[in-house]
């Protein structure tokens, strides 16, 4: 069930523009790079705050750049331009998601190029 999902996942964010440097293995989250995005969307916390206009919830991917005794305060964090992606939820629910994931992703193209 989870496989199905996953590769629907894949295709759809990749053919988006998502990077997606590791296929997930034994999880239900893709780790999407955001490189190839409209620099308006390059950074996972704006990316997340535009994505929740759309009614779609992704993590940041810097909330996963794990930190301890905070020794890196001084510089970004590597995981700036990820963003993670869930595909636990029913199949209906992650096709809802990735549908309103384009719209973000075209709209997003189409201010670039107007």
């Amino acid at each position: 069930h989870f496989k199905q999902k996953r590769e629907l996942v894949l295709r759809r964010l990749t053919d988006m523009g998502f990077v997606l440097h590791n296929n997930p293995q034994g999880s239900f989250y893709a780790f999407a790079s955001l490189e190839n995005m409209p620099e308006s969307l390059r950074d996972g916390r704006l990316f997340f705050e535009k994505a929740l206009e759309y009614k779609v919830i992704c993590v940041p991917g810097e909330f996963f750049d794990v930190d301890p005794g905070k020794r890196r305060r001084h510089i970004p964090s590597r995981l700036s331009q990820y963003i993670r992606i869930s595909y636990g939820p029913p199949l209906a629910e992650v096709m809802r998601g990735l549908d309103a994931l384009q719209r973000l992703v075209e709209d997003a193209f189409n201010l670039v190029n107007a």
